[in-house]
């Protein structure tokens, strides 16, 4: 393991924390998955390429969607990397690192991909995140990026701001009523593409530095 002020790479091979809570984790996600999660992961994660960066890996469920014959390296940077997520990357060869979107330990203009999912619903402070991921795309790098984001309609807006106070306490600061995609567009990204799932609940998208 190599420590940095911000940072720690992690032996991407099996490790020995979280792997209970991972596991209920994916076992919670698999209705959100079937009702549009899924769809979007298999429309944006093929499309990294390069050297790519994931941030906010979580339990590494986007491993199996990447294109691997497009990637020169793949990254996976998570604050507290588990058990499971060591597993799947050790399995598609990638490598872990442990860190914080808001303090990435890599060079400006390391990365032509960065990859996020349901990461800023939670984050602290999205606009240093963002910053951040800015600071290490290459020029004319992409992100790509999926969220869960404040609905469309006004009954649906209504539960979610109902819901936040209570769901952040219990789910590690998520926020059902953040409008991350406008937070993303208004960081500096250029979004090439959006699509949405779920009455736009669920948002991805495209976006060049």
């Amino acid at each position: 393991m190599k420590d940095t002020d911000t940072g720690s790479r992690v032996p991407s091979s099996p490790g020995s924390n979280r792997l209970l809570s991972s596991r209920l984790y994916d076992l919670f996600m698999v209705p959100l998955e079937a009702a549009g999660i899924a769809r979007l992961r298999r429309r944006i994660i093929p499309r990294a390429e390069g050297d790519v960066l994931e941030t906010g890996a979580g339990t590494g469920a986007n491993l199996k969607y990447y294109n691997q014959a497009q990637l020169s390296s793949l990254i996976l940077s998570d604050h507290k990397p588990g058990r499971l997520l060591l597993r799947r990357a050790f399995r598609y060869k990638a490598e872990v690192v442990e860190a914080d979107v808001s303090r990435l330990p890599f060079e400006d203009k390391t990365f032509d991909t960065v990859v996020f999912t349901l990461l800023f619903c939670s984050v602290e402070d999205p606009a240093a995140g963002l910053a951040e991921i800015q600071r290490v795309l290459k020029p004319g790098g992409r992100i790509l990026f999926l969220e869960h984001v404040l609905g469309c309609s006004p009954l649906t807006r209504a539960v979610q701001h109902s819901l936040t106070p209570f769901w952040r306490r219990i789910s590690g600061n998520c926020h059902l009523n953040r409008e991350t995609f406008d937070l993303i567009a208004g960081s500096g990204f250029v979004i090439e593409e959006r699509m949405t799932e779920a009455g736009c609940v669920l948002s991805a998208g495209i976006g060049r530095r």
